[in-house]
């Protein structure tokens, strides 16, 4: 007797099948489908350009920087809108990797990095431990690239949008209002 989780015979969308039925080994996996948001290797270069930027910018102290991988993130989004879906997460991955790389860097070379991040959030109010101040500063990385994506997707016309034109000279006429 088969258990009740388990029926006695495979079924299909049509009733009982078997591996040569409608839904055999040829149809019972589903069809690949390409991954949402662009190929993989796509977002690895997002991911190491971003990433590369944000460290460049780290080292000179240009702070500023993540947001400018954002609004190229935003951009690249708006204007090739299918085939750049997905660019955001991994410009805000690369920000925060390249940020934590330098910081980690700059540690490990014997910089002050610890007592400047814990004089740093003592000063900000936060507990004074290295960790809270580098936590800090990666997720303001992050949030840096997601302000300026969304200013840019604010800003920047979408690709595929039809644009607005001025109504004709039949609809102004046909327009409820004063007429000149």
């Amino acid at each position: 007797m088969a258990s009740p989780a388990v029926p006695a015979e495979p079924t299909g969308p049509t009733g009982p099948t078997g591996p040569t039925g409608p839904t055999g080994p040829a149809e019972a996996a589903p069809a690949a489908r390409r991954a949402p948001g662009g190929s993989v290797a796509r977002r690895l270069l997002v991911l190491v350009v971003a990433a590369a930027a944000c460290a460049l910018g780290a080292w000179l102290g240009a702070w500023w920087v993540p947001f400018l991988v954002g609004v190229a993130a935003g951009v690249l989004r708006r204007a090739c809108a299918r085939r750049s879906a997905g660019t955001l997460w991994p410009a805000v991955a690369g920000a925060v990797l390249g940020w934590g790389l330098i910081l980690w860097i700059m540690a490990l070379a014997g910089l002050p990095a610890g007592a400047t991040a814990r004089a740093i959030a003592a000063l900000a109010g936060l507990p004074p431990y290295a960790g809270v101040a580098v936590a800090v500063t990666l997720l303001l990385a992050a949030l840096q690239v997601l302000v300026g994506a969304w200013l840019s997707r604010a800003v920047v016309p979408r690709r595929d949008a039809a644009p607005v034109s001025p109504p004709s000279p039949d609809q102004r006429a046909s327009a409820p209002g004063p007429q000149a």
